[in-house]
């Protein structure tokens, strides 16, 4: 039993040879490591060798290399692109592999399914019955990483240097704006996230590399301390967090425990001066106390990549020193569909493990 990282690549690259699953035991095992905060959840079993070909549905769009990646991980690999996620569900039955996003009906018809590649960051909005089936998922958030973490960045800098408030109205309505937003800047503050994942690691790293900032964080999950990060905690830690930050970050996955974890209580113990930026999930946030804090000033402002439901329905306030700023959403398809967001990581990369918050198998963080 290997209780090494299993990366995508060696996953396929094991199925391909063999075509068993890679399964994952539930006892926990440590991380030798001086600076682990937490441990790793669980070890991985390597996949054991079978005959066979192994049958691959993808129901997303691949650029022409892409799919060629994917085929060479392995002789005896079928991929099977289809033309839209309509097509899953009679093509599932024999799938060893899904790349896609998943529905009820798909889990339903699939008999041999080992693995499932989910193309969003998120899992919460996945059928429960992918979430109790035994197959291991992967999701796109160290992929989608990067652009997310420069996305959050930019909400940062657009509120502390007035861009939202003043320069960008002011530049549609061509005309010259003397600002009367207090302007900031982010060298040396300091960064408070929630949830160090890749995400928020991504935004940590260049945070503190490109701005000296401070980074503080919270995670529930097995993490050892970045270098670049001054103190991780558990989540019990949040309040005392949360008025050290100059800058708050929601970087957390949406779960029972998460919902609206950003309430009055947060918003009112955060300085006067601080930015709250949210590059998750709507969920996260009580939207009205959001509201309030900005009307009444308890914080500067606040940058909002998603709100739920999208469009937000809550009147927030107009644009000024307490403005909120809505971000369009950082999570555009892959260069096949025309990305925004540039040339995507290969799609076999790499693969950090992490519990799936739900019950049934593990999901690995890719």
């Amino acid at each position: 039993m290997s209780k090494e990282t299993l990366s995508r690549r060696d996953f396929i690259s094991g199925i391909a040879a063999g075509g068993a699953v890679a399964t994952l035991a539930s006892s926990a095992e440590a991380v030798e490591s001086s600076d682990a905060v937490v441990f790793h959840s669980f070890p991985i079993v390597e996949p054991k060798p079978a005959g066979g070909r192994i049958k691959i549905v993808c129901a997303e769009k691949l650029a022409p290399e892409e799919a060629d990646q994917i085929r060479s991980a392995g002789k005896n690999i079928d991929l099977v692109l289809l033309r839209d996620r309509s097509g899953l569900k009679d093509n599932a039955a024999e799938a060893e592999a899904i790349l896609g996003v998943v529905d009820r009906e798909t889990m339903l018809n699939a008999r041999k399914l080992k693995w499932v590649q989910t193309w969003a960051a998120g899992v919460e909005s996945l059928p429960q019955e992918l979430m109790e089936h035994p197959c291991v998922l992967t999701n796109m958030q160290r992929v989608f990483a990067p652009v997310i973490a420069e996305s959050a960045l930019g909400l940062m800098l657009s509120l502390a240097r007035g861009l939202a408030q003043i320069s960008i109205p002011a530049f549609k309505e061509r005309r010259w704006a003397r600002s009367d937003v207090p302007l900031a800047d982010l060298y040396q503050k300091t960064l408070g996230i929630v949830g160090l994942g890749g995400i928020g690691t991504e935004t940590a790293r260049r945070a503190h590399y490109g701005f000296s900032m401070k980074v503080l964080a919270v995670d529930p999950k097995p993490l050892p301390k970045p270098e670049f990060v001054a103190e991780l905690r558990e989540p019990g830690w949040l309040m005392e967090m949360v008025p050290q930050a100059d800058v708050l970050m929601s970087a957390a996955p949406l779960t029972k425990e998460t919902r609206h974890m950003f309430n009055e209580s947060v918003f009112r113990n955060m300085k006067r001066s601080s930015y709250f930026i949210n590059v998750s999930r709507g969920g996260l946030v009580d939207q009205e106390a959001l509201a309030r804090a900005l009307k009444e000033g308890w914080i500067q402002g606040a940058g909002l990549d998603v709100t739920t439901p999208e469009p937000l329905p809550v009147e927030l306030p107009e644009p000024g020193p307490h403005s909120a700023q809505f971000g369009e959403r950082t999570y555009p398809p892959g260069p096949a569909h025309g990305s925004r967001r540039g040339k995507r990581p290969p799609l076999l990369a790499r693969a950090a493990s992490a519990e799936r918050s739900g019950q049934g198998s593990r999901l690995l963080e890719a």
